[in-house]
C-alpha cells in the first residue's frame, strides 16, 4: 500500500482547512441584550456591594433578590422592562453589520481507519501472518489518520455517480478498480464478492461464526470479539473481514454492518480470489447516489479512497 500518498492527503486536508484570509479584522460579537430581571437583579447586587451588605454571591443572596423582584409593582418593573427592549434593539442592530461564520459543514460516516488501525496493532503476529495469506495483508499497514469531514463532504459533492469520476478544478478523474487496488490494497480482478444468501443460511453462519444478534451487526461487537481471539481459523478471518468492511472498505453512516454482508462468509475459502476492489468501489457510489438523491446528511462508502485518489 503506498502510505505516501494517504500522508499527501492528510496536507491536503491542512490546506483546506486553512482558509482565513491574512489581515483579517476580528470585530468582536456584540453581547446579547437580557431580560428586565436579569438588569434589575445586576443592579441591586452591585447596590448591595456598594454598601457592604454582602461580599460575595450566595443563594441566599439570589433568592433575596428574586422575592423582591416578585414584590415589585408593574409600575417600578416598567423601567426595567424599557431598558431590556432597547438593549434588544441596538443589539439586533449590531448583529445584523457582523459577518456571520460559515456553518460547519458535517457528514456523517463511519470510515474509520484510525479505527483499523488500534485494531490490527493488537494482532498476534500469527494471526498477521494469515491476514497477509488471505490477501488482506494492506490493511496491516494502514496508518492511522482522522477524516477532514468538510473535505470529504467536497469530494463527495464533486463525485459524478453516474460516470463514476471526480470533478475538480476544471479537471476530470476517472476512478476504476484498479485506483481503489492501488490505493487500499485489496485485489481488483477475480470472481465479484457475493453478498447474496437466504435467511436461513445467513442464520447459520452468524452461529458457526459466534455472531448471535437480531438484524445488523454493531461495529463493536465485532471489535471486542477480535481483541479476545487468539486462534487462526475462519472465525477469526471472517470476523476480521466484517469488521474491516463495516469501519473501512464498507461502512454506513451507522455504527453496524449490514446482516446481509454476513453471505460473504460463505466463500471465505475463496477470499483471495475475489475482486474486493469491486465491492469497495460499486458500494462507494451507491452511497454518493444515495446521498444525493435522497437529501441525506450520511454517506455510505469508503471516504478515505476519495480523500487518496484526489491527489493522484
Amino acid at each position: 500500500m503506498k502510505t505516501t500518498r494517504i500522508l499527501y492527503a492528510t496536507r491536503s486536508m491542512e490546506r483546506v482547512e486553512n482558509i482565513e484570509k491574512q489581515g483579517a479584522v476580528q470585530v468582536p460579537p456584540p453581547k446579547r441584550s437580557v431580560g428586565p430581571f436579569l438588569i434589575y437583579y445586576k443592579k441591586q447586587l452591585e447596590l448591595m456591594k456598594s454598601k457592604g451588605i454582602v461580599d460575595k454571591i450566595s443563594t441566599t443572596v439570589k433568592k433575596e433578590i428574586r422575592e423582591k423582584w416578585m414584590n415589585l409593582d408593574e409600575d417600578s418593573k416598567l423601567e426595567y422592562k424599557k431598558e431590556a427592549c432597547e438593549n434588544s434593539e441596538k443589539y439586533a442592530n449590531l448583529s445584523h453589520n457582523i459577518p456571520r461564520k460559515a456553518r460547519k459543514v458535517s457528514l456523517y460516516t463511519r470510515c474509520a481507519p484510525n479505527h483499523v488501525h488500534l485494531t490490527v496493532s493488537n494482532l498476534n503476529e500469527r494471526q498477521r501472518f494469515v491476514l497477509r495469506e488471505m490477501g488482506f495483508g494492506s490493511m496491516l499497514d494502514l496508518r492511522s489518520i482522522q477524516l477532514n469531514r468538510d473535505f470529504c463532504k467536497w469530494l463527495v459533492d464533486h463525485l459524478d455517480h453516474n460516470s463514476c469520476a471526480l470533478d475538480i478544478c476544471g479537471r476530470r478523474l476517472p476512478i476504476s478498480t484498479k485506483d481503489v487496488e492501488f490505493i487500499l490494497g485489496v485485489k481488483s480482478s477475480g470472481v465479484d464478492v457475493s453478498i447474496v444468501a437466504s435467511a436461513e443460511e445467513i442464520n447459520h453462519i452468524c452461529q458457526q461464526h459466534g455472531v448471535n444478534v437480531v438484524g445488523d451487526i454493531p461495529i463493536n461487537l465485532l471489535e471486542g470479539k477480535l481483541k479476545e481471539m487468539k486462534t487462526l481459523g475462519k472465525e477469526f478471518v471472517g470476523c476480521f473481514v466484517l469488521f474491516v468492511l463495516g469501519t473501512l472498505l464498507c461502512p454506513t453512516p451507522k455504527p453496524y454492518i449490514k446482516r446481509s454482508f454476513i453471505s460473504i462468509l460463505l466463500n471465505i475459502d475463496e477470499f483471495k480470489s475475489l475482486n474486493w476492489a469491486k465491492l469497495v468501489l460499486d458500494f462507494l457510489i451507491r452511497g454518493v447516489r444515495k446521498y444525493k438523491e435522497k437529501n441525506r446528511v450520511g454517506v455510505s462508502g469508503c471516504l478515505l479512497f476519495l480523500m487518496v485518489i484526489c491527489r493522484k
